[in-house]
């Protein structure tokens, strides 16, 4: 049995009194199947070739949803980094352990996920998986969130939200981060945090996309003979825009698509920036094929929420990141899984990432209904064994002035947007640019679905940490720490200047 929450919410902890099963049964397989997820950082909706993308080129993630099926509504738990991270990380609706904003100050020991939550890699540890991690963590610094304390036998990358792409001793950065007078700025603390394996610094010296990849592929290597679980959790194409000389040469700012808002020169640093991630999953996808893992290996990709503004694509729909609108939270999203999945399939029904975990663990043969995850197992969807769609209703609660409402329910076609009082209906079957604003229209349906989405949010908790006031990061508790693995680094306690 699976846990089935009532109308599958994405913020709320009720689903643990919501047991049963409308779309899947736990599958057992004679070999537990391995699970690769790949996630993109800002990537646009309208920016990967499978989605009509004519001005950066991204076959290696095009023969994914080519192989496999793509999801047209897949959705992420929140419009920014660190919600919807903290979401698929812990397989948990973030608002339910009372997560909202990014980390704002890396070395903060407050900011981040609470001791007490449980991750995905950890139910799979249970399940005798190897667990790894390369790339980005964003779940905080302090030693209770470290990857190795929350799931992950192996974490190669770095804790903060963002990063350099090339060594701070670059030529191009000119000794501005070797030089840096402190106190550091809280942009460049995120983005000069050391490269680590578990505690230790390790040493590298080329482009980053490069480098996680190569990460990457060791650990499948490694690992090949016996169950892993791998997040390769990739920053790019997200800020800063960088790419190596070569790749921006392949894109010339006059040949990008015109977008709305998107200067063409980065756009064209952009498009390299993406150019080399899809290179990436070609390479790993690759590996897979040569040690024989492919047909035993499970691979999603997805991005980690909406392209920026200034960077991407996200048509048709309406927003980018940070938004309430599809732009922020609808996102390319792909499951390949050779020998189990029709090829070219398109499924239009609503999934989140909250089921990736769910149906890893469950694949992995663990009970859901022992868990606290809040996904479905949606293996029957993807594999054509049931037309149902997995879940009836989805619930946000975004946002990050707890005080105000503010978040999201999705029901069928409709999607409500709660914003304070004031309330916003769409029917995204008829309307997916949300472009007809229905709920002067169908003041009923409005007032119904914001009662539903009121009683849901009952369960969401109030924020389990507060940003710094301004300047309060410049303090020397928030710029240094002892850490073992900030060794080498700037921010070592000891290496003040």
């Amino acid at each position: 049995m699976i846990k089935n929450l009532v109308g599958f919410i994405l913020l709320s902890a009720i689903f643990l009194s919501l047991i049963g099963s409308s779309c899947a049964k736990n599958t057992k397989l004679s070999i537990p199947p391995n699970v690769v997820v790949i996630m993109a950082d800002d990537l646009g909706y309208a920016d990967v070739g499978y989605n009509g993308c004519k001005d950066i080129p991204t076959p290696h993630i095009d023969k994914l949803a080519e192989n496999g099926a793509v999801f047209s509504s897949g959705y992420v738990t929140g419009p920014m980094c660190g919600p919807s991270r903290a979401g698929f990380i812990t397989g948990r609706i973030q608002s339910s352990f009372g997560w909202y904003g990014n980390p704002g100050a890396p070395l903060d020991e407050r900011q981040g996920l609470p001791a007490t939550v449980k991750t995905v890699a950890s139910y799979m540890q249970e399940q005798g998986y190897v667990t790894g991690g390369v790339g980005k963590w964003h779940m905080g610094t302090a030693p209770h969130q470290h990857p190795n304390k929350m799931g992950y036998d192996h974490w190669y990358g770095f804790l903060s939200g963002g990063h350099l792409y090339f060594p701070m001793d670059h030529p191009s950065y000119n000794g501005k981060y070797t030089a840096t007078p402190k106190p550091w700025g809280m942009r460049d603390m995120h983005h000069t945090m050391p490269m680590i394996h578990n505690d230790e610094p390790i040493e590298w010296d080329q482009y980053l996309t490069h480098e996680l990849t190569d990460l990457g592929v060791t650990f499948i290597e490694k690992h090949k003979d016996k169950p892993f679980f791998l997040f390769m959790s990739y920053n790019a194409p997200h800020e800063y825009m960088e790419a190596p000389e070569e790749t921006m040469a392949l894109f010339s700012p006059e040949d990008m698509t015109q977008i709305p808002g998107v200067k063409p020169d980065i756009r064209s640093i952009y498009a390299a920036m993406t150019y080399e991630f899809d290179k990436g999953v070609g390479a790993l996808t690759e590996t897979l094929q040569r040690l024989n893992l492919a047909e035993n290996t499970i691979v999603w990709f997805l991005s980690d929420n909406g392209g920026m503004k200034r960077t991407s694509d996200n048509r048709p729909l309406r927003g980018a990141k940070w938004s309430s609108y599809e732009g922020g939270l609808r996102v390319p999203f792909v499951v390949s899984w050779p020998g189990h999945i029709e090829p070219g399939t398109v499924l239009d029904a609503p999934v989140t990432t909250l089921d990736i975990g769910a149906t890893s663990v469950a694949l992995a043969g663990g009970n859901l209904s022992k868990t606290n995850l809040d996904g479905a197992d949606i293996t029957p969807y993807f594999t054509g064994q049931s037309k149902d769609a997995p879940h009836e209703e989805l619930f946000w609660r975004i946002g990050r002035n707890y005080k105000e409402q503010s978040g999201i329910l999705r029901v069928g076609d409709y999607k409500l947007i709660v914003q304070k009082e004031k309330v916003q209906l769409f029917n995204l079957k008829e309307d997916l640019a949300e472009t007809n604003d229905l709920s002067q229209s169908q003041p009923e349906r409005a007032q119904q679905m914001l009662g539903r989405w009121k009683e849901l949010d009952q369960y969401s908790l109030p924020p389990s940490w507060e940003n710094l006031p301004k300047g309060e990061g410049n303090k020397d508790e928030y710029q240094y720490k002892d850490y073992e693995w900030l060794k080498g680094s700037p921010h070592y306690r000891g290496n003040e200047k």
